[in-house]
């Protein structure tokens, strides 16, 4: 059951807001369709999920005179994984099942909603999964958002009045002392509006493993409009590539929102690892000469009008190494092809032909790989380091947690840049026997995450992949997100804490801020009034996969915003 908290009278800037825009909010598609400008609507900016804005009010020569305009205290718990949404003065944000809207002048909190998790609400890995949220979708008059347990909630974006509720047909994960069956699926993802439908990635892979989907809903109702499965029916191409009904539990689900294509009327989305990472299971081995699993570890292009799965393009086949490639697929059009480049836990950047899936190229972004050593003309992996028996110690380049994960990478068409929040991390792998509680597979391996890596923000050239310039931390953990601009920016905060200002074009540092809070998602930038500003959300456990003990980051939960 849901409790909408509108907290007490509002403050008299936020009352200015509200009397200034009486009339209510309204997100046109062509509004969604325009690149990232005077308002930030989508989690990554734009339809083509390159982070890039338009603005150039902020530049290189008056970065320098930033300052902080306000802090607002969120109250999380979790890790705050969104980028703040703007439109018409107000500020948007999840975190810990709640919503948000904050005075984009003041920093003043306008309303609140909250959402109350099942009491059944549990199982495997939960407690890590819970409360972390990706990011909310404008679209109309309304805000939506999706519960961790997959509700769909619309609000009024103005009032933050509950329009309506939905909860997915598909079971949640319970807890393992209430329920025969826990697995299910969660929502930690932020959706996405497109022309008719509201896009929601559905994930069940680490609670036990379900096959993932990506959802098309209603607008108006949430009622769902179509489901496209990231794993490949037994009568699909690659359907084969999975054994006996390891598909049934095949994992592939999409941990992050994805990117869309209004000509080609295609949504793009990276998936998740085959499940269970042990490859000697029932899905067969993996590498080479193994099964592929087509479908995880890959990217897909589903018609977002009927839900049909257009082609799939299958990065790591059978998935050894939990490097899953759930990254958000950035669009560019490439020497006049439209093409995805995707950054992702390989240490590879992927290139491939939007329209139709063809491998395009695969450079190497990470300091050191060991994995594979490249890709063959197919878009095959070129495989190094054998799987190991289970039981048995193996060391692999990069980690688990990947050369860029979690959080999103940007695309600068001015420079002709990517940038990349990266990892230079090793890891000890041991595949175990998968043991099965409540019917839910545990991961059927073990890792540690080694100490002694380092943080890297980098820029790379958009058609080579070559590094340009890096701006480097000798510590553990993963870089910040980034964000671009017209105006030769490139902004980002470190796992330290530190809020960065760099020129896009040659990695000059231009102004630094210490929030000694750690990031893990990527900025927004916008117009208040005619002036542009950049807001952070930040906060949350730091350093995940190792803990030095000198590790001087709090797990303070802020929304903090910069400007002249």
């Amino acid at each position: 059951m849901s409790v909408t908290r509108i907290t007490g009278l509002l403050a008299a800037a936020s009352a200015l807001v509200l009397a200034s825009t009486a009339a209510q909010a309204f997100v046109s598609d062509e509004d969604l369709a325009r690149p990232a400008g005077g308002e930030w609507l989508h989690i990554n900016g734009n339809w083509d999920g390159t982070r890039y804005s338009t603005l150039t009010q902020l530049n290189p020569n008056n970065a320098g005179d930033l300052n902080v305009k306000w802090i607002y205290s969120i109250g999380g718990e979790t890790d705050a994984q969104a980028t703040p949404l703007y439109s018409d003065g107000i500020l948007y944000l999840p975190q810990d099942n709640m919503v948000h809207a904050v005075d984009a002048r003041s920093g003043s909190r306008i309303w609140k909603y909250e959402w109350e998790l099942p009491e059944d609400w549990g199982g495997q890995f939960v407690p890590f999964f819970t409360g972390k949220h990706k990011g909310v979708a404008l679209g109309g008059d309304n805000v939506y958002f999706v519960t961790n347990e997959c509700t769909i909630v619309a609000l009024n974006a103005k009032s933050g009045d509950e329009i309506f509720t939905h909860k997915i047909d598909r079971p949640y994960p319970k807890d393992f002392e209430q329920a025969d069956d826990s697995n299910g699926y969660f929502c930690t993802s932020g959706p996405m509006v497109v022309p008719g439908a509201l896009i929601v990635p559905m994930n069940a892979t680490d609670t036990g493993g379900l096959q993932g989907y990506v959802h098309g809903h209603d607008l108006e109702t949430g009622e769902q409009l179509w489901a496209a499965n990231m794993i490949p029916g037994p009568d699909e191409p690659g359907g084969d590539t999975w054994p006996g009904d390891s598909r049934e539990y095949g994992g592939a689900g999409p941990w992050i929102i994805g990117s869309y294509d209004p000509e080609l009327n295609l949504y793009f989305t990276g998936t998740a690892n085959a499940y269970p990472w042990n490859p000697y299971t029932e899905r067969d081995g993996a590498g080479a000469g193994g099964m592929r699993n087509e479908g995880a570890a890959a990217i897909a292009a589903v018609d977002i009008e009927t839900g049909e799965v257009k082609w799939r393009y299958t990065a790591v086949p059978g998935d050894p190494w939990d490097y899953d490639t759930p990254q958000t697929p950035m669009l560019a059009t490439i020497d006049g092809r439209r093409t995805i480049v995707q950054p992702n836990k390989t240490g590879y950047t992927h290139y491939l032909d939007a329209a139709t899936g063809e491998f395009l190229q695969a450079p190497q972004h990470a300091d050191k790989i060991n994995w594979a050593k490249g890709y063959d003309a197919d878009g095959n992996p070129i495989w190094d380091t054998p799987i190991p028996p289970e039981g048995e110690t193996v060391e692999i380049w990069p980690s688990l947690l990947g050369s860029v994960n979690l959080s999103p990478s940007a695309l600068n068409p001015d420079t002709g840049m990517v940038y990349l929040p990266r990892r230079e991390n090793r890891m000890s792998y041991v595949l175990e026997k998968v043991q099965v509680t409540s019917n839910v597979q545990n991961l059927g391996a073990t890792f540690e995450i080694m100490a002694g890596g380092s943080q890297v923000n980098s820029a790379h050239d958009l058609k080579s992949g070559a590094e340009v310039w890096r701006i480097g931390e000798s510590r553990d953990g993963d870089a910040g997100g980034m964000l671009t601009t017209a105006g030769n920016l490139t902004i980002f905060a470190t796992q330290g804490g530190l809020v960065t200002v760099a020129n896009a074009t040659t990695g000059e540092t231009l102004y630094t801020f210490n929030t000694n809070s750690t990031s893990h998602s990527g900025a927004s930038t916008y117009l208040v009034d005619g002036q542009q500003y950049i807001t952070f959300a930040l906060g949350g456990l730091p350093l995940f996969g190792s803990a030095p003990d000198d590790n001087p980051i709090n797990h303070s939960s802020i929304m903090v915003t910069f400007g002249l």
